[in-house]
């Protein structure tokens, strides 16, 4: 999976927990810490990523805390290699 396959990935597992996004997301959007999830709704986004990609994302437990999105791109395109 490239870069953009992952984020677009991560911006519809997003919007299915929030219902929508505002603009673009960049690499270096932390998605608490600028208030795109709380922290439910960052559990929830978590579960819709790992149905979206039909597979457990090895690198993220129940202790993950990096939700910067190059991170999870980062993930996301290292788990589908």
């Amino acid at each position: 999976m490239t870069r953009d396959e992952a984020l677009a990935v991560i911006t519809k597992a997003l919007i299915a927990t929030v219902g929508s996004v505002d603009g673009d997301l960049a690499e270096d959007t932390n998605l608490v810490d600028d208030g795109l999830l709380d922290s439910l709704d960052s559990m929830t986004f978590l579960f819709e990523l790992e149905n979206d990609l039909g597979s457990k994302l090895e690198a993220i437990d129940e202790t993950y805390d990096d939700f910067r999105v190059g991170a999870l791109v980062d993930i996301v395109v290292q788990a589908t290699s």
